[in-house]
């Protein structure tokens, strides 16, 4: 059975969150959540040219009267635990990616519903039902091609790829960095050899594309330009570790905006800890790069804990000790070696 993978992506998860508690200060008004950098910029914002991961010192350039809301990363995590909850009881196979979006396998449920159009549409309103915040859908063959289609229609919006035909269709004519794991570096290179687009690479066999770029990228190319992603969501797996990682539209190269968003990581993974009621005696550090290449770094230590502060410390420490701090398209945290809180006589502290 072919499968049918949906990701659906809040429109502008942390100011949708404050536009909908707020509507007469920010409604329609360009404003973003930042402190220092710029987490989330609401769509009249983004008409200046600001975008997430700028400097909030550069967006108040480029929109003088930009309204500037601090982060209330508390709030946003209870908004999508709410999320969360609704989305599990459609199925339980879903993989959450982020606070504001996720991969959901509904191949065994799709049948239920009239079509395809129909149930994205549902699930669309079901959630502004509830929340009162929108989200796009995107539905696909696999998780790629769900993941480009969410993007097609936003804000509010759908796009079903019904084949690989359909995928490669739409594809041909869009920029060769639309495809994921395509960044700056690997486009200039890549424009180097007159490809543009991502239909200009159909004319290079599996082989050819390896030989000109190495095993990882050329396979990328191959496969992801022709909508081909075997990758399984990622559900329902024993509680032996809990933690959260984000991808990125942008690449993070600053120190400043690195260490911003691997704190948001590293508050998103302690709360799921928490809500476990664990503690942990391993914390592993992943980091994706533009390139796709992906590092794991782990520290384990001899008593559990769950102190906020020591255990924030680590992720330090380790993060420390990776020398390439540059084109970072994904961060995560996550704790191993789990133990029941309630399983413990003492309380330790480190």
């Amino acid at each position: 059975m072919e499968r049918v993978i949906l990701h659906y992506d809040m429109d502008c998860f942390y100011a949708s969150v404050e536009i909908r508690d707020n509507p007469k200060k920010y409604k329609n008004k360009p404003m973003v959540v930042a402190g220092g950098v710029v987490t989330t910029a609401s769509y009249e914002a983004r008409k200046f040219g600001i975008h997430s991961a700028m400097s909030t010192f550069e967006a108040k350039k480029l929109c003088p009267n930009l309204l500037v809301v601090y982060p209330d990363k508390e709030k946003y995590f209870k908004e999508s635990q709410i999320i969360h909850n609704l989305v599990l009881k459609l199925t339980h196979k879903i993989e959450f990616i982020a606070l504001d979006e996720g991969y959901i396998d509904i191949t065994d449920i799709i049948q239920k519903y009239s079509s395809k159009e129909k149930f994205a549409k549902t699930f669309r309103e079901r959630i502004f039902k509830h929340t009162g915040l929108t989200c796009s859908v995107g539905i696909g063959i696999n998780k790629i091609s769900a993941k480009i289609a969410s993007d097609i229609n936003k804000p509010f919006g759908q796009f079903i790829f019904n084949n690989e035909k359909e995928f490669m269709e739409y594809m041909k004519d869009k920029n060769i960095r639309k495809l994921q794991g395509v960044g700056e570096k690997f486009e200039k290179i890549l424009n180097r050899d007159n490809i543009f687009l991502v239909g200009d690479v159909h004319s290079f066999s599996l082989k050819e594309l390896v030989q000109k770029y190495g095993k990882s990228r050329g396979e990328l190319l191959y496969l992801y330009s022709r909508g081909i992603d075997h990758s399984p969501v990622d559900y329902d797996k024993p509680t032996h570790s809990v933690g959260a990682e984000n991808t990125y539209s942008f690449s993070l190269s600053s120190d400043e905006e690195i260490s911003k968003k691997l704190e948001e990581v590293f508050d998103v993974a302690y709360k799921r800890l928490k809500s476990k009621n664990c503690l942990t005696k391993t914390i592993s550090i992943k980091i994706k790069y533009s390139d796709r290449h992906t590092i794991n770094k782990a520290k384990t230590f001899s008593i559990a804990t769950d102190n906020k502060e020591n255990l924030f410390e680590y992720v330090q420490e380790i993060f420390s000790e990776i020398e390439e701090k540059d084109e970072i398209k994904l961060l995560g945290i996550s704790f191993r070696n789990l133990i029941e809180f309630s399983s413990r006589q003492l309380s330790f502290k480190l």
